[in-house]
């Protein structure tokens, strides 16, 4: 099975490959262990010699390059592979082998690997093929959308939102979205899910330089609902040891772990909330029909946008919204903040009151609440308009490959 191997401090292994082999003939254990050890932006999980034992974990552990060892008896491997390469289409594939003529070659190619590298294995070879499945197939499994909901104006509903939308997002993808809550002294994203998270915010900051995606993955809290749970701290005090280096990287490795990620913001803005906005790929500001919550969404929006928020990230989402009509309209908000308006949510006050004091979604609750409808709808906007950020934005953004393929 998988041993986690363990690094000094000082080692940065959000930045590392994660590395298996898979290998049925224990003379050549050694050798390309010692191989694989060697390359400087890998971390080696371990060595497997089985399907049973590969697919325990795959199913455990956050993997990005497998090598197959296809002697002495290539067949067998080459199944394994086939299956590998079907069920987990991120995870790169490279065969290693003495055999090098033609069909030794193409076989485990077409049976999905991405590389071929020849014993003797030659380093420079070796590294080249890992730098070359990498860039490919991490470029595209990195791409992610990072949602922040906010209400400068305080009981606006933006926690509220921000937990339901998180849900919707997850089964309208069918993918677990992450969900963040950096309000950090006084959050309760996990209270409307009725949720009392074993880890937290704070563990994570504890994790210090070990910090990574596999020490993530073990904090999160799974959700029965397509949500995976970073809840803020405990402690009030441990609010202090959350930096704005630190929320950086836990958003890093959230948008590279889920394809949508979902934060919930406290109103104010102090170089931790930046941290996260400037991280954005859309940024939903939570007001109500009244004037001051207009006018502090607008300044909100306005300050984002001197902080160097591109204003095309930044759109208003205007909460209990009163069918019956009242001193001040979404037309109104449209004019005062010369932007359409992004969604608008009913107002039905008690219900989801309801919905918080049972720590259940409002889907839960009741599938067919207009509240629920228009929390869908926002999230198919978000899904069908607010694509992943190209790969140069994102290396430039958030950084991965870039740091580990030229270290």
């Amino acid at each position: 099975m998988l041993a986690d191997t363990l690094f000094p401090r000082g080692v940065d292994m959000s930045n590392l490959l994660h590395v298996c082999l898979y290998n049925t003939d224990p003379k050549s254990s050694k050798e390309l262990q010692e191989h694989i050890t060697s390359l400087n932006f890998a971390r080696f999980l371990g060595e497997v010699g089985n399907s049973e034992d590969l697919a325990r974990a795959l199913g455990s552990t956050e993997v990005n390059v497998i090598f197959f060892h296809l002697d002495p008896k290539p067949e067998p491997v080459l199944e394994v592979i086939d299956q590998v390469a079907t069920r987990y289409p991120t995870i790169a594939l490279i065969a290693v082998s003495h055999q090098s003529d033609v069909n030794a070659v193409l076989a485990p190619m077409r049976a999905g690997c991405d590389q071929f590298v020849c014993e003797p294995i030659d380093p420079t070879d070796l590294s080249n093929a890992v730098a070359r499945v990498a860039s490919r197939r991490l470029a595209r499994s990195t791409k992610s959308r990072v949602i922040c909901v906010a209400a400068p104006s305080g009981g606006s509903g933006a926690t509220s939102i921000a937990c339901n939308l998180a849900l919707e997002i997850g089964h309208l993808s069918d993918r677990e979205c992450g969900l963040l809550d950096l309000d950090t002294q006084f959050g309760d994203v996990a209270t409307n899910f009725d949720s009392e998270p074993r880890y937290t915010l704070h563990d994570l900051a504890d994790s210090g330089d070990h910090l990574d995606r596999s020490i993530l993955a073990s904090t999160v809290t799974a959700l029965p609902c397509k949500v995976a749970l970073v809840a803020r701290p405990e402690m009030v005090e441990h609010d202090e040891t959350l930096t704005p280096e630190v929320i950086h990287r836990i958003v890093e490795l959230m948008s590279s772990a889920y394809e949508n990620v979902v934060i919930d913001l406290p109103g104010h803005i102090n170089p931790k909330t930046l941290a996260a906005l400037h991280q954005a790929d859309l940024i939903l500001v939570v007001s109500q029909l009244i004037v001051p919550s207009i006018r502090n969404a607008k300044r909100y929006f306005d300050a984002l946008a001197r902080s160097g928020i591109p204003e095309d990230r930044l759109e208003y989402v205007v909460n209990r919204v009163d069918g019956r009509g009242g001193r001040v309209t979404i037309k109104d908000v449209e004019e005062a903040v010369k932007k359409p308006v992004y969604g608008s949510i009913p107002n039905d006050y008690q219900f989801v009151a309801k919905s918080i004091d049972l720590g259940r979604p409002i889907a839960a609750v009741d599938s067919n609440s207009p509240v629920r409808v228009a929390i869908r709808k926002v999230a198919q906007k978000i899904l069908t308009t607010t694509t992943a950020p190209d790969l140069a934005g994102e290396q430039a953004r958030r950084g991965f490959l870039s740091r580990f393929l030229t270290k």
